[in-house]
């Protein structure tokens, strides 16, 4: 039965295209033109894929091939030199039906994406996250033999960061033309080395070559069996795989490790996942679930074992993840506990431009932000968390929410040429801007929203397909 529902989604997409997506006959019929519509006339779906086109065109303007828009500079920036943009939102574009912006990223994965260009560094985890990720995903949906050819590619020069590394733990950095891995701070976060194995896994089912997933199994293993002392430190040192004692927290360089456990299990059926993403929870709501005020808070627990009140934007992705943990029988209480978290995170967009802060802090029961954490890099959790929601309860309050979220995304984030970052969400007079358009916001705040709103939603049902933490989704084999 799953093999016949991953078999008619891509029947589906492909009816959305002419013919075989080959390279000799690779093509689609479907497109869009919204020149002569009334915005609001159109259906919310309709207007989130307008949304994505805007961004997309205002970044194919002012910075194709480069990584991401700068859009007050009209020019892009190129940290990693992946065109992360192009491959980060082609899967979006797919889903969404897009026949000139799929194309268009085809052509330039095959005749412009060469690994050997850039004789730099570049970040293992956000290259596997985003462009490994963006590749496989791409390739499950249309079948284009360049992307997993472009995706081996890849899997073949990042294996180095595993291989050149004296610990378990994978080092850092490569330099994909050179092969040669590095670690220059001497430690890698404990998301940075859990959260590739997805990934890696993908790589190693469609080319029937175990290597890529091995290595990326090791370092999962090898957390499981040395373990935590409670949540687990957001550090490791690459050269002797040890913990570095640090604040527990659910945000920054810890969050996706809990994510792909859950993700992981789903994915594989190992019992050991499953029954640690069980623990972790559990120690999640003893030790930093507090209900403050009205608020369900997940805080964090300094170096100096104190809790501290403090709450990353990020952590909302354990909402949705326990929404698919209860989705899939994992455990019944996981529901309330994530819908108690997506009402904080929902409370998190009552600001005057109604966009979320970065971190936010409880004192004396209230909810605030400090200056430096005000502003919004329009990142996905909360919308991500509200899909999951969405789906699993079919309460339309996160179809409601998340549409709100994407008006005032529309109202103070777009500019004529695409999507800024916003300095601070507390003021709506004058909006100071952060010149950049995250490779993300294509990949996952908008393709989450139009998911959400969809009306069809049988669109990469949870029970087949499996996201990402960059919302690029794998099906699921078992």
């Amino acid at each position: 039965m799953l093999i016949f529902s991953v078999l008619f989604f891509n029947l589906i997409i492909g009816c959305l295209f002419y013919g075989l997506p080959s390279e000799s006959s690779y093509n689609t019929n479907i497109d869009l033109n919204f020149e002569n519509i009334t915005f609001s006339s159109i259906r919310k779906e309709d207007q989130v894929i307008q949304a994505f086109i805007f961004a997309w065109n205002g970044y194919k303007k002012y910075a194709w091939g480069k990584d991401e828009l700068e859009p007050l500079k009209k020019n892009g920036s190129n940290s990693f030199g992946l065109g992360l943009t192009i491959v980060d939102a082609l899967d979006t574009a797919i889903i969404m039906g897009l026949k000139k912006e799929t194309n268009k990223a085809i052509d330039w994965i095959k005749n412009d994406l060469d690994f050997d260009v850039k004789n730099d560094n570049v970040n293992v985890f956000e290259t596997t996250i985003r462009v490994l990720g963006g590749l496989l995903s791409s390739y499950n949906l249309i079948k284009h033999p360049i992307l997993l050819e472009k995706a081996k590619d890849l899997g073949d020069r990042l294996l180095s960061a595993f291989i050149q590394s004296t610990s378990p733990i994978p080092r850092s950095d490569v330099n994909l033309k050179t092969r040669i891995a590095s670690n220059p701070s001497g430690y890698s976060s404990l998301a940075e080395v859990s959260t590739i194995q997805l990934e890696f896994r993908e790589l190693s089912r469609l080319t029937r070559d175990m290597i890529y997933e091995q290595y990326a199994m090791n370092v999962s293993n090898y957390i499981h069996r040395i373990g935590c002392d409670g949540l687990c430190p957001y550090l490791l040192d690459v050269n002797d795989g040890k913990f570095i004692e640090t604040t527990r927290t659910l945000g920054a360089r810890a969050d996706s490790f809990y994510e792909y456990l859950l993700k992981q299990y789903l994915q594989t059926n190992v019992d050991w996942f499953r029954e640690d993403w069980n623990n972790y929870i559990d120690l999640i709501e003893k030790d930093i679930y507090m209900k403050i005020g009205s608020d369900y808070v997940l805080g964090e627990i300094e170096k100096d074992k104190t809790f501290s009140a403090k709450m990353d934007h990020l952590a909302c992705f354990l909402s949705g993840s326990l929404a698919l943990s209860y989705q899939n029988g994992i455990n019944s209480k996981h529901l309330k506990m994530a819908e108690n978290i997506a009402e904080t995170c929902y409370k998190m967009y009552d600001t005057p431009s109604g966009l979320a802060a970065e971190i936010y802090k409880w004192k004396e029961e209230k909810i605030s932000s400090d200056f430096r954490d005000r502003h919004s890099l329009l990142r996905p959790e909360a919308v991500e968390s509200f899909f999951y929601l969405y789906r699993v309860t079919g309460n339309r309050k996160y179809q409601d929410w998340t549409w709100k979220i994407f008006q005032s995304i529309q109202k103070y984030a777009r500019i004529p040429e695409g999507y800024s970052s916003v300095k601070n969400v507390y003021e709506t007079e004058y909006i100071t801007r952060i010149d950049k358009m995250e490779s993300f916001f294509l990949a996952e705040t908008l393709k989450y929203i139009y998911l959400t709103m969809a009306e069809n939603q049988t669109i990469l049902p949870l029970d087949e397909w499996i996201f990402n933490t960059e919302a690029h989704p794998f099906p699921i084999s078992k």
